[in-house]
């Protein structure tokens, strides 16, 4: 429970300390007119009861108007302009989502290898030499079996 000798503070003094107040009841009541005493104490609060008011929002007053966009004046477009700011349509070789027929020449110009100077590596050289090497070697082999088969 409570420590009984310790003095309270804060909001647990204020609504522990009860009021006595004196009644008197007015002499409407009958013959019975002794004063009574009558102790005040705060309900105590359910901390696990909902709240009983809603808390509203206050509705927000009318906003300030908005700022003024500038604009400068309109010009018309030139053929040159427009030719400038025309986007191609997207050319893939692998996604055709309206379903055009795009013709091949196109579809090749769109990833640009046609762009790029042709590279070999040199270890393809060497590779090609040397499986010629390793063929000619089989070829001459096959034909010294087949010399000893006659045989």
């Amino acid at each position: 429970g409570r420590m009984r000798g310790l003095p309270q503070t804060g909001k647990a003094a204020e609504r522990a300390a009860p009021t006595f107040i004196r009644y008197t009841p007015s002499e409407g009541g009958g013959g019975n007119v002794q004063g009574r005493v009558i102790r005040m104490v705060e309900a105590a609060k359910d901390p696990l009861e909902p709240p009983k008011f809603k808390q509203r929002r206050v509705p927000n007053g009318p906003p300030s108007p908005p700022a003024p966009v500038m604009h400068s004046p309109e010009r018309k477009l030139t053929a040159e302009d427009r030719a400038a700011w025309k986007i191609p349509p997207c050319v893939s070789s692998w996604k055709n989502a309206k379903g055009y027929t795009v013709p091949l020449d196109k579809r090749l110009a769109a990833d640009g290898r046609g762009l790029q100077a042709v590279q070999i590596s040199d270890n393809f050289a060497k590779l090609s030499e040397s499986l010629y090497i390793a063929e000619r070697a089989a070829r001459e082999e096959v034909e010294r079996r087949s010399q000893l088969q006659k045989k």
